[in-house]
């Protein structure tokens, strides 16, 4: 392995003689010092490499023996410079590119945060800002632990959290925490009041005085129980109060009524075959834009989508320079008309979809029905809806006095 390094920082030559006297080439250029490997024979003639310095004494022996000596090539690191003194600019700019790679991935050109659903992807970016990570920022220098140990004091919906950088990218990824149970105090007082207009269908009252029964009619805001207890009789003059937490399931038969359009004229899109392209080179926080190879200002109507393309070298090597091509596509639009009975179709299925929006599948639907009016230019429906859902919901109470009754020791 030595010998193959030196040959090579040498030089060598691989040479080719023939004759009739090459036996007495090689014995006599042996015995003088020289040094042949690879060597073959093939015929009457005899390949082998030597070092460099050895090329002159094997053309001495070759005319001493009179046999002929040609070098088939020359390899080895003299040989390479000698190339790249030819071209020195390709020499040169080689250096440079090699020193501005090396300067560009010395910075964080790319910021990826992995885990986040509650926490605010701005607040995190931010935060890692104030810390000196940025786009653009020096990628070394930095204390893992101690950004890792910052960001669990700063937010503490994460859970746990892992700060790397690897090449020009940096990756925090994060582990929210699970969200908290809610825990009602009860010592609390508290009314349960409606939230929404209904008639109750079923109510179980664990705590409270009820102020509605099954079949009543309540309007929302309205206490169906009140965390206030009345005590004694007015009459009697021993009238007072104690105040309690309502506990109580109300359900009841709430009514919904939706109207919308369906128009029986639409636009249709046809795009033609124009495109209008732009284009805008990203280095770094500075951006210009190339002129545009057709410009569509005579585009009536258009689509347009956005491609970036970002240079890197792998996936871990993003460098500061990206391009975006915008592109608008024209397209016409021609008048169609719809049949009542496709119009009615869109009726039904943007009802439905509005109905699984709004009413969600938790709430029983007992009743649905759909008023259809027929215009000149649209449809007109009209969605009634009946469904039983629980309304209750819990407010707090601030009493003037709260009086709590003390148990007899």
């Amino acid at each position: 392995m030595f010998l193959k390094v030196w040959n090579f920082l040498a030089g060598y030559v691989k040479i080719e003689v023939s004759g009739f006297s090459v036996e007495r080439f090689v014995s006599q250029a042996i015995a003088a010092g020289v040094i042949f490997w690879d060597m073959r024979r093939d015929g009457a003639k005899f390949y082998a490499h030597i070092s460099r310095k050895h090329f002159s004494a094997a053309e001495f022996f070759a005319q001493k023996t009179g046999t002929k000596v040609a070098a088939l090539g020359f390899y080895g690191l003299p040989q390479i410079l000698t190339h790249l003194k030819r071209r020195l600019f390709l020499l040169i700019g080689g250096f440079l590119f090699a020193a501005g790679m090396v300067f560009l991935t010395s910075f964080v050109w790319r910021i990826d945060i992995e885990g986040t659903h509650r926490i605010n992807y701005t607040d995190i970016t931010a935060f890692l800002e104030q810390k000196g990570l940025y786009i653009g920022s020096f990628r070394y220098g930095f204390d893992y632990r101690e950004i890792e140990d910052a960001m669990r004091l700063q937010f503490s919906d994460i859970a746990w959290v892992s700060f790397s950088i690897t090449g020009t990218r940096a990756v925090v990824s994060i582990a929210e925490s699970i969200v908290p149970t809610e825990i009602i105090d009860t010592s609390l007082p508290a009314d349960v009041v409606a939230v929404k207009d209904a008639i109750i269908v079923y109510i179980a009252t664990t705590a409270g005085q009820p102020q509605f029964r099954a079949g009543d009619v309540v309007a929302a805001g309205e206490t169906i129980v009140a965390g206030q207890l009345v005590l004694g009789s007015a009459e009697e003059g021993n009238l007072s109060y104690a105040y309690t937490h309502a506990i109580s399931e109300v359900w009841g038969r709430v009514y919904y009524t939706m109207d919308f359009e369906i128009p029986l004229t639409y636009f249709e899109k046809t795009f033609t075959n124009r495109v209008s392209r732009g284009y805008t080179i990203n280095i770094g926080n500075f951006s210009f834009d190339l002129p545009r190879i057709f410009r569509g200002d005579d585009f009536v109507y258009y689509e347009t989508i956005e491609r970036r393309w970002q240079a890197s070298i792998g996936e871990n090597y993003p460098l500061p320079l990206s391009h975006t091509t915008t592109l608008q596509y024209e397209l016409v639009r021609h008048l169609r008309n719809r049949s009542v009975d496709v119009a009615k179709d869109f009726a039904i299925e943007f009802a439905n979809r509005r109905i699984a929006e709004e009413i969600g599948e938790d709430n029983e639907i007992v009743d649905k029905q759909i008023v259809f009016n027929e215009g000149e230019r649209s449809l007109t429906a009209q969605v009634f809806l009946i469904t039983i859902e629980r309304i209750d919901q819990t407010q707090s109470i601030q009493p003037a006095q709260v009086i709590r009754e003390e148990n007899d020791e």
